[in-house]
């Protein structure tokens, strides 16, 4: 074969897979647009978060997907529980507020691309967690937790671009 043949048969494979790789439909597409930090809690409070698919693995519910941002939504949501019932929303002062942006800017300031945000909300919560125990069977066990999350407002709504969350202990509020 001609050298001439070999490249342009070369860039048509490379056309052709850039052109795949571009279908924006795999990614949950967001239908809400939440004003408030009420209607994002709400919408994780006593629902499904997780539930198996047609092909009978386990993934996040539309519901869930709803309450995060694009970025969250492209790449892994790290909160694998099946349900959480929020008990209580922790008034943080200014120094927790401060310490946990200061936290998230951190990690944001790992990623190259970045959407400018108008609007930060950091929120504390207990929560009791459930999770499954395996795909066929769920776990009515709860687990207690403390969960940090900051809200953005990147275009579309308030988000969930960071989640934290580690176990909590009834009165050790820095647990």
């Amino acid at each position: 074969m001609k050298k001439s043949t070999i490249i342009i048969m070369f860039g048509i494979v490379i056309i052709v897979t850039a052109f795949l790789g571009m279908d924006n439909n795999k990614m949950y597409q967001k239908q809400k647009h939440f004003e408030t930090v009420n209607e994002v809690l709400d919408q994780l409070n006593d629902k499904p978060l997780k539930a198996i698919d047609d092909t009978g693995k386990l993934t996040e519910t539309n519901e869930f997907k709803e309450c995060f941002s694009e970025r969250k939504r492209l790449t892994n949501f790290e909160f694998n529980f099946s349900k959480v019932n929020i008990e209580k929303v922790c008034d943080l002062n200014e120094k927790d507020k401060s310490e946990m942006l200061s936290e998230y800017d951190g990690f944001r300031n790992n990623f190259s691309k970045r959407r400018p945000i108008t609007r930060e909300e950091p929120v504390s919560l207990i929560v009791d967690a459930y999770n499954y125990s395996s795909l066929k069977e769920k776990d009515d066990r709860s687990q207690k937790l403390k969960v940090n999350l900051v809200l953005v407002d990147e275009g579309e709504g308030l988000v969930i671009d960071y989640i934290m969350y580690h176990s909590y202990v009834e009165g050790n509020d820095n647990a």
